[in-house]
């Protein structure tokens, strides 16, 4: 199927942006990583190409997913059509991959051109208000198929279900961070803390949340996995990264380009900021890459193989009542790429 992938099969009006940006750039080595993601995968429904074509980010998230089921040697069997990855190792599991995607007539997240104009109509808070919201939406959305039709599946049965989330809900959804899922899921906002030294901090209190409104004035409720409501969904897999960034970071293309990234400080009380020049730069595959896991899952996802030393894995003690971590030093947070070219800089 990979060598299909950039062959066009619709008219060029009708490409993804983001997919017109790829067959445009002058450079084999993005593609060739794309071309290796999609090695082994299988186009069960016949509909792959076109879709990767015309709405590419669901496309590019599956492909991802696929390649890190491979990097960590979890074998997929593509025999049944649905959920989207069934991985029949010694601990099985199910995978159905997602995106959180603008609302109707919402500005679509290729649509960006980073200037200070722009960027100021998406402060901070909008960004995360806006991916709470589009997130729970999307979560809500195949949770619900799952329970009406996938989990009928006899082939199913006895598996973890994951669920995996990427946003791709506005023009800078990268810089949300894991504020908006920690929301959705858990119904944490934020911490209050004061800074005791330059290498402690204490607690003073925890926020969260129940809820959140939109536009038009309806709550949506926030916190699915502190209720046993959602206990057939084991885990989400999330990730802000996993984007065509990840791409050039992987690649061997020769365009010049600076990696502006936040990564997290377990030394330090903030996260490390850094720019880095493509020549210097390091990023891994599994790079950015949360497993948020369901307390009150009936099958908890406990695979052996997702433990890696670039995941960082998420939880909630019902016992505790506080939200518990285990996240790598150095774990990517965002990452924004600046390419270079003659004449003006792109940023993706």
């Amino acid at each position: 199927m990979k060598e299909l992938l950039f062959k066009p099969v619709i008219e060029r009006e009708k490409w993804h942006p983001n997919f017109q940006a790829i067959i445009d750039h002058r450079s084999q080595n993005l593609r060739d990583v794309i071309y290796n993601w999609a090695e082994g995968f299988k186009d069960r429904d016949h509909k792959f190409i076109r879709q990767f074509q015309e709405t590419f980010n669901s496309s590019f998230w599956e492909l991802y997913l696929f390649a890190v089921l491979k990097e960590l040697k979890l074998p997929v069997d593509f025999q049944y059509d649905r959920p989207d990855f069934i991985v029949n190792s010694q601990s099985g599991f199910c995978i159905e991959a997602t995106t959180a995607n603008p609302p109707q007539h919402g500005v679509p997240e290729w649509q960006k051109d980073y200037s200070e104009e722009d960027i100021k109509k998406w402060p901070i808070n909008k960004i995360v208000d806006h991916a709470t919201i589009r997130l729970a939406n999307s979560f809500v959305g195949k949770a619900k198929h799952w329970e009406k039709s996938y989990s009928k599946l006899p082939y199913v049965q006895g598996k973890p279900f994951i669920l995996a989330i990427a946003p791709f809900d506005s023009p800078y959804f990268y810089a949300q961070n894991l504020q908006a899922i920690d929301r959705v899921l858990y119904g944490f906002d934020k911490y209050i803390t004061t800074n005791i030294d330059e290498h402690n901090r204490e607690i003073i209190d925890t926020v969260y949340i129940e809820s959140i409104k939109k536009e038009n004035g309806k709550s949506i409720p926030l916190g699915y996995f502190r209720t046993p409501e959602f206990s057939y969904i084991s885990a989400v897999i999330f990730s802000n990264t996993a984007t065509f960034s990840k791409v050039r970071a992987l690649s061997q293309d020769s365009d010049y380009t600076l990696f502006d990234t936040l990564r997290y400080n377990d030394y330090g009380l903030e996260p490390t900021r850094t720019v880095t020049e493509k020549s210097s730069y390091i990023e891994s595959l599994l790079d950015g890459l949360y497993v948020f896991h369901n307390p009150y899952a009936d099958i908890p996802f406990t695979v052996e193989e997702f433990y890696h030393k670039d995941i960082a894995h998420m939880g909630f003690d019902i016992v505790k009542g506080e939200l518990t971590s285990c996240m790598p030093h150095n774990f990517l947070y965002q990452r924004m790429a600046i390419t270079l070219k003659m004449g003006s800089p792109t940023k993706k």
